[in-house]
């Protein structure tokens, strides 16, 4: 693109498209110089120009950033970077209160009401405000359950800093309670512990800058704007280079369009001092498995284990990695030492014994596959995967097959589009003797996993049963096509010789 780019430089299209690669791929200067261009000729991209007021507010040229701004055109994703971005430059130039005036448009966006209080306290906090930051934290925080995490650690850093570490560490166990999954405000609690000092979200009109652009990036869906939100985020570690909430969602980003190899590189740049480290090393496990690098990635959650001796996440990966890897043996140990660390089991544990479970029952070791299942149940008594499985493996094995059934159809409910779990609702219907509602079933669990040999064997046996002969032959044949494991093609071409009769059914004395 650069290339092309010096033989037709005016190309406003060529120009565009070489301006985002280049910020996408963090080559700063190189966007820095295109966007100016762009600029010279008139050209209104929303993030050239904000990457361009960006760099005025670095050198303290806060009367050229708000020049810049002028030009941002007032549609898409400007309606909201326009306000974050200009509030911060006219505190730059000592303008408190045209800040907070900026930022009510915000106020009138679906969604984005936090944001702005956000950022009105931690500018009320740059202004010397503190009562009002106080009362701004306050309020946006009295639903904890509804609170978004970005606000949390703002409002629990601003009350450290007060001398107020009680009712900070009253706010993180608060959170920590209604998302017993999160790993930043567990860090938290541990340096509030350990009595270490706290950095605050933004701690001078750079950081607030550069905090409103990682906001905005982190508020768009990766799916649909997975490029833009790079680019905001580009824009953040470009004011802040040592942003690794802002690191790793770029990371994430990456991860989303498929390029682990550039992701790994971006979670490497976060530093193990941070709070954002460990999720990121898990994250980068997570690439390196999906890259075929497994040995990386066991020896980067073996070192992690070890560095935290009572943490299970780094074992349960592994045994994960290894179970889909089918060295169920190897991830059944993974999965048993992290049993060792459990202290008091919860709800959230259903996890483990689930995929203990799985692994042991492809093991073949059903007694002891099938009390996992139980107990994950116990814990979790609705969880729809469990209740498939073992109602799965029950009609598999033509046993419980009254309780089976029950247990699929509560999992059906909580995932109708889901293909194996219809699939299991036709098969325990098969076995029951309802032919005509197994296919029905069936044929819509074909829809949904068109490539599952296993499915399509099991519409051939239902079809067989209610006469629809060549029917069945034709998803046997299929099934065949779709490399089944090869226990099950002996099975299908027995029955695509000689008929379904020919081949006893699983679970029978047969």
């Amino acid at each position: 693109m650069a290339r092309v780019l010096e033989d037709d430089p005016e190309n406003e299209a060529l120009s565009r498209r070489a301006f985002v690669l280049f910020l996408g791929a963090g080559q700063v200067d190189k966007a820095i110089e295109i966007a100016e261009r762009m600029e010279e000729r008139e050209s209104g991209m929303t993030t050239a120009l904000l990457l361009l007021a960006a760099r005025d507010v670095k050198e303290g040229d806060f009367t050229k950033a708000q020049e810049r701004l002028k030009n941002v055109p007032e549609q898409g994703l400007a309606r909201y970077s326009q306000p974050l971005a200009g509030a911060w430059i006219q505190a730059g130039t000592g303008d408190f209160e045209g800040a907070f005036k900026l930022l009510e448009p915000l106020s009138n966006e679906s969604g984005f009401v936090s944001l702005m209080n956000l950022h009105l306290a931690l500018l009320n906090e740059q202004a010397g405000n503190f009562t009002k930051s106080d009362e701004i934290y306050k309020k946006a925080t009295e639903k904890i359950d509804k609170t978004p995490l970005r606000m949390v650690r703002a409002t629990g850093t601003f009350l450290e800093r007060r001398d107020r570490k009680d009712e900070a560490k009253t706010l993180y166990e608060a959170y920590l309670q209604a998302n017993p999954a999160s790993y930043l405000i567990g860090y938290e609690l541990r340096r509030l512990k350990e009595n270490r000092p706290v950095r605050p979200i933004a701690d001078n009109i750079v950081s607030g800058f550069a905090e409103g652009m990682f906001n905005l990036a982190s508020a768009l869906p990766m799916t649909r704007a997975g490029a833009a939100a790079l680019l905001y985020a580009r824009i953040a570690t470009y004011l802040k280079p040592d942003f690794p909430v802002a690191q790793l969602l770029m990371g994430d980003i990456l991860d989303s369009s498929g390029r682990h190899e550039d992701s790994i590189e971006i979670y490497k740049t976060i530093g193990k001092e941070t709070s954002y480290s460990w999720l990121a090393r898990l994250k980068t496990a997570e690439n390196l498995n999906t890259t075929n690098r497994l040995e990386e990635a066991k020896a980067l959650l073996e070192a992690m284990a070890k560095e935290r001796p009572t943490e299970t996440d780094p074992l349960v990966r592994l045994g994960s990695f290894l179970r889909l890897k089918e060295d169920y043996q190897g991830a059944v140990d993974a999965y048993n030492r992290a049993f060792e660390r459990l202290g008091v089991q919860g709800p959230r544990d259903w996890m483990l014994y689930y995929y203990r479970g799985i692994s042991l029952e492809r093991l073949k070791k059903w007694d002891i596959a099938e009390k996992d299942f139980l107990k994950a149940l116990e814990l979790k008594p609705d969880q729809p995967y469990v209740l498939n499985y073992l109602g799965y493996s029950w009609v598999d094995q033509g046993i419980n097959l009254k309780r089976a059934r029950e247990m699929i159809e509560r999992a059906v409910e909580q995932r109708q589009d889901d293909g194996y779990i219809v699939d299991s609702m036709g098969w325990v219907l098969y076995r029951l003797g309802d032919y005509e509602e197994a296919v029905q079933h069936l044929e819509r669990a074909v829809e949904l996993r068109p490539l599952d040999p296993i499915i399509s064997d099991h519409l051939g046996d239902a079809y067989w049963k209610v006469g629809r002969k060549h029917e069945a032959r034709f998803q046997w044949r299929r099934a065949l096509s779709l490399n089944p494991e090869k226990e099950e093609v002996d099975r299908i071409e027995v029955k695509l010789e000689k008929g379904l009769e020919a081949v006893p059914e699983k679970g029978s004395d047969g």
